[in-house]
């Protein structure tokens, strides 16, 4: 059978049935996220938001505390306490989850009776872009000064052993003397994955063939299907190449001894008897990787994911082949948990997950370990921050309160920012809301603001988005009437997003209102030499001018 997306006869082809696993589809992914750096997430290309806020984060923190205090406790695996408990984050990216996570973790891990045993965080991606721009971040540095993060090059695809950047220590099953803590968020959908169809209980292989149109290629291809040369270079630039391939599949009859791994034909082998109709993403790499850090960490390990995905075998059936989820030069695609579920569960683990469906991310978790310790204090709280308090249901609130802003008062915006953990966006969004109310706020509760503010400010992670977070902070503060702490603010926005009109205005502004002329027209001065045309700079000039004339007089 075959499903195509589209069919065109004078496409070229790029490959043509190959293992979906296998396709150059995958180099494409690796190309862009390599190429673009940061930029795949301050674009907004990306999505990153629900993975990477602070009330998951707050999740993730009390969940691993929980299973270091359980850890501690084991008398049967005790840890040594000369080496570090890591965490691994895989796939790091913008940085933005495991700043959040550190500010929370360590607000309270080193006032607790657990203080003495060193946690170390690794962030960790396959391309030195990100860790170079995490290297510099000033906000991750007091971090690494003490100690508490490091940094790794991480293949997931391929490596077998992870080389820490700062103290060069080498993490492989002989070095790694305590369990391993891993966490991999938006990060399974971008690997590489098999495609299955069971039709009338038959397993059969979904091979991909990819082709593009021919006004895609250079006019020395004349026509023909590329030459490998052309074709890398096609892949290499990933121009705009992923949004004109079309994707067709044909499926061929398998047995279910498709791998080398018994335990991942055991799963096939499950399906085939189990579902009908139907069409299966199967995590091979995914699997792979999660098996590669089992033997990392001897076994012990606390593996936390979320992402897009299904976990109930029912979420499994009728589903036809998939179509590529694009953002902007590369792509994700749903994750199958219930497959990694039934891998773990093969190796003697755990698999925990929400019965409930989910409204964006499902996020699972695997307890791996040789012994019988009952992990009490670990089951506790991911039944009580992943599940009955589960960031996937906060953010179904988010969606459904942000369309709702203009019916909440002031102080009820303030406790909701409270509860978030004091995330930028729900302030950005409600920004317009927070102005309404300021004319009839009390001076308490003025106050009460401006500490919101702060903690706003504390909690944030610049990473060059359009939206420029203190030049917002700055206003609201001028609003308030708050002058010298506005121009702390319109400072920082300076150095985040450089030399802005609207910025040196607003700075003239307060000193104006601080009654310190002179400075007031530096800034007016340099708003109208970056944008001339400024009208309310025009005025306000003439108005300083005039002021200082009368002063000098005087």
């Amino acid at each position: 059978m075959t499903q195509s997306r589209a069919s065109n006869n004078e496409n070229i082809l790029l490959e043509s049935n190959q293992r979906f696993s296998r396709s150059l589809l995958w180099q494409l992914e690796r190309n862009y996220f390599d190429q673009q750096g940061i930029k795949a997430w301050n674009t907004g290309e990306v999505p990153h938001y629900v993975t990477s806020n602070p009330y998951i984060a707050k999740a993730y923190a009390q969940v691993i505390f929980n299973y270091i205090r359980d850890s501690s406790n084991n008398a049967d695996n005790p840890l040594d306490v000369s080496q570090p408990v890591y965490i691994l984050e895989l796939g790091s990216g913008s940085g933005r989850f495991a700043y959040h996570f550190l500010k929370k973790f360590h607000s309270f891990f080193p006032h607790s009776t657990l203080k003495e045993i060193p946690v170390t965080y690794i962030m960790s991606d396959f391309t030195t872009q990100n860790l170079d721009y995490w290297k510099q971040h000033s906000r991750l540095q007091p971090f690494v000064e003490e100690n508490l993060l490091d940094f790794a090059l991480f293949d997931a695809e391929k490596d077998e052993e992870i080389k820490l950047h700062n103290s060069g220590q080498i993490l492989n099953a002989t070095t790694l003397k305590n369990p391993l803590i891993a966490i991999a968020n938006y990060f399974f959908d971008c690997l590489p994955i098999d495609i299955f169809t069971i039709e009338g209980g038959k397993l059969q292989e979904s091979l991909v063939t990819i082709s593009i149109p021919d006004s895609t290629l250079t006019p020395e291809a004349n026509g023909e299907n590329p030459t490998p040369p052309e074709l890398n270079n096609l892949i290499a630039q990933n121009k705009e190449l992923l949004k004109q391939i079309e994707i067709s599949y044909e499926d061929r009859p398998i047995s279910s001894d498709y791998y080398p791994d018994s335990h991942l034909n055991q799963i096939l082998a499950y399906y085939q008897e189990n579902l009908v109709e139907t069409t299966v993403l199967f995590p091979y790499t995914a699997i792979k990787c999660l098996r590669q850090l089992h033997h990392l960490s001897n076994g012990r390990m606390l593996f936390i994911s979320a992402d897009k995905g299904y976990s109930r075998e029912e979420d499994l059936l009728f589903r036809s082949k998939p179509n590529l989820t694009r953002h902007g030069d590369c792509f994700s695609l749903m994750v199958n948990y219930h497959a990694i579920g039934k891998y773990v569960e093969q190796i003697q683990g755990k698999f925990l997950t929400p019965s409930h469906r989910h409204n964006s991310i499902k996020i699972c978790t695997c307890l791996l370990h040789p012994d019988s310790y009952p992990y009490i204090e670990t089951h506790q709280a991911i039944n009580e921050y992943l599940i009955n308090s589960s960031p996937d249901d906060f953010f179904a609130l988010k969606k459904g309160i942000e369309k709702n802003y203009h019916a909440l008062t002031l102080s009820q915006i303030i406790a909701y920012l409270r509860l978030s953990g004091w995330d930028y966006k729900i302030f950005l969004d409600s920004f317009t809301y927070i102005m309404v109310h300021l004319e009839t706020a009390s001076e308490s509760l003025l106050e009460e603001l401006f500490s919101a503010l702060q903690n706003i400010w504390d909690n944030y992670y610049p990473i060059g988005e359009k939206k420029d977070l203190p030049f917002y902070i700055g206003m609201l503060l001028y609003n308030m009437e708050y002058y010298p702490e506005a121009l702390e603010y319109l400072q920082h926005s300076r150095q985040l997003y450089g030399e802005e009109a609207s910025t040196l205005y607003n700075m003239g502004m307060c000193y104006y209102r601080l009654r310190q002329l002179e400075q007031a027209l530096d800034c007016i001065n340099h708003t109208l030499e970056l944008d001339n045309e400024f009208e309310a700079a025009k005025g306000m000039r003439i108005k300083l001018l005039s002021e200082l004339k009368l002063r000098r007089k005087g």
